[in-house]
């Protein structure tokens, strides 16, 4: 018989491991990975499902456990009590909660010793797994509407389909016939099977697109076994007398797929433009729209598995803190852009006391063109009134914006120039390529700049100039190579002295900028 590490030995390795003892930690985890894998058996056992073969039930229960046992140790207080009992009660409450949802998809009770703790495979199952209730145990109330009917199929399909998980007719009967059970205790004998089809016949014809053309697949909201075949022709066939291919496997389309809700999720928790509720609540919202069975591996139990602080950029606080002025801003240049319409306001700096004020009096007028992301800020490009050069302004600073309006009080259109960018221009427009070329978001003409690099040093480049720019043929020493950007000439002076172990400057008049550069720095830093 396997026996188990002790309350003082736990305790004892608990506080070894916070003190980084590897080998400490080996032995905490090895203990309860075995303690884990025992409670997975026990309860698969009291549900009658030890010998069903499911290993990714077993792997969702494991790892409901690792999770419990994951959050004791991130919670636990020496001084409130034993590690042992406390990382106990997390597992097993983790198991459990896993196991709700494995048993009751629909999620209509949390109530453990419920008829919704058995799974819903179908009314006899249930019968079969809990003898003690049955169909007929719950009194009958009475039958529903076609409307009621209708509404319940859709909330089952929405919940326990997907691109992944489909139901045949039967199954859905079965399921309809539980849900009414359990959510209203009613136990009123199943519509008779031709009902519930012409009720699901229905539904489609609502949903659903009147005949597939192969351009409208994302048009149905509800697919079927066979639903790209002609369903009018079957409708037509079937009142002639022509035995029709019966309809099934049903599937809900969400409105995002796996993929996309994959994506989107990462986006979220991966922001630094949002509070650690914003993005829980975010998430939350999002998996709602899926059916039960998606998973992702940011969230569980409606929290999110990771730190929502954790992840940063370098000015993280100060956009959370400004983020009502900042998305405001967002709100009013994009709507600006939209309707092209010229916008005003006030430029900004910061103080020594943190404080944001206006640069000056002046205010500016600007034909906003787009917005744009550089290096973590945002950027507003356009034609600046009086001026005929594109200026950049970082959105962050600009506050009182308003649309400029001429004397009748209408919204005064943008300015056009010859800007490769201009929004009413029907010429491909690559904003890489612009930010590429305007490094550090400068004003000045960009030109091609040749650039000596390590062959093992390209991150830099890419992270810089993304995927523009291009390696030459000019002879090089070993180990090296000559590449051209197309960038500011004034801004790469700067940058390849950010860069001076990594890269050399080709271009003779701009090495002559960096050279005085130095000397200015020499000057500056001699004592």
């Amino acid at each position: 018989m396997e026996e188990y590490m002790k309350s003082e030995q736990v305790d004892e390795l608990a506080v070894k491991i916070r003190s980084g003892d590897n080998e400490a930690w080996e032995k905490l985890y090895h203990n309860f990975e075995n303690y884990i894998y025992k409670c997975v058996n026990i309860l698969l056992s009291k549900f009658n499902m030890a010998n069903d073969g499911k290993n990714d039930v077993k792997d969702e229960l494991r790892q409901a456990g690792w999770q419990g046992f994951s959050d004791a140790l991130h919670n636990y207080d020496p001084k409130k009590g034993r590690l042992l009992t406390y990382a106990t009660g997390y597992i097993k409450g983790e198991m459990l909660r896993q196991m709700s949802f494995i048993l009751n998809p629909l999620g209509l009770t949390e109530k453990p010793n419920n008829i919704a703790r058995v799974q819903l495979e179908s009314v006899e199952r249930l019968r079969a797994r809990e003898p003690g209730i049955s169909v007929s145990a719950a009194p009958k109330r009475g039958k529903y509407s076609a409307e009621r009917r209708a509404l319940q199929i859709m909330e089952i399909l929405r919940l326990l389909t997907d691109e992944k998980h489909s139901l045949s007719k039967d199954k859905l009967c079965s399921l309809l016939q539980f849900y009414r059970i359990v959510k209203y205790n009613n136990g009123t004998p199943l519509e008779s099977p031709n009902t519930i089809t012409s009720t699901v016949e229905e539904i489609l014809s609502e949903v659903d697109p009147p005949k597939y053309t192969g351009n409208n697949d994302d048009e149905y909201m509800i697919k079927y076994e066979g639903y790209k075949e002609d369903r009018l022709q079957a409708k037509r066939d079937k009142e002639r007398g022509k035995k029709a291919a019966a309809i099934t496997e049903f599937s809900y389309a969400h409105l995002f797929d796996y993929e996309e809700l994959d994506r989107l999720v990462q986006i979220v928790c991966l922001s630094d433009m949002l509070s650690g509720k914003e993005k829980t609540d975010i998430v939350n919202k999002l998996v709602s729209t899926a059916s039960v069975y998606y998973r992702t591996p940011f969230l569980q139990g409606g929290k999110l598995k990771f730190s929502p602080k954790a992840v940063h950029g370098r000015f993280s606080g100060r956009m959370i803190r400004n983020r009502r002025g900042f998305s405001r801003n967002i709100n009013i240049i994009q709507n600006a852009v939209n309707n092209m319409w010229q916008i005003r306001f006030k430029f900004n700096c910061y103080t020594a006391e943190h404080e944001m004020v206006p640069k000056s009096d002046y205010v500016h007028a600007l034909s906003p063109y787009h917005l744009v992301v550089y290096h973590d800020n945002y950027y507003c490009i356009g034609l600046k009134a009086d001026d005929k050069r594109i200026w950049h302004y970082r959105v962050d600073l600009m506050t009182d914006i308003e649309f400029v309006k001429n004397d009748n009080g209408r919204n005064v259109p943008i300015a056009i120039s010859a800007f490769g960018g201009l929004p009413i221009s029907s010429a491909y427009w690559d904003p890489e390529k612009y930010m590429a070329e305007h490094l550090y978001m400068a004003y000045d003409e960009p030109r091609d700049i040749n650039i000596k690099i390590r062959s093992t040093d390209y991150t830099i480049l890419h992270d810089w100039f993304g995927d523009h720019y291009d390696k030459t043929d000019e002879p090089c020493e070993d180990g090296y190579d000559i590449v051209t950007v197309k960038t500011s000439p004034s801004m790469i002076v700067h940058w390849a002295m950010q860069y001076a172990g990594a890269v050399e400057i080709m271009d003779e008049e701009i090495r002559g900028k960096i050279r005085d550069e130095i000397k200015n720095l020499q000057e500056k830093y001699k004592k």
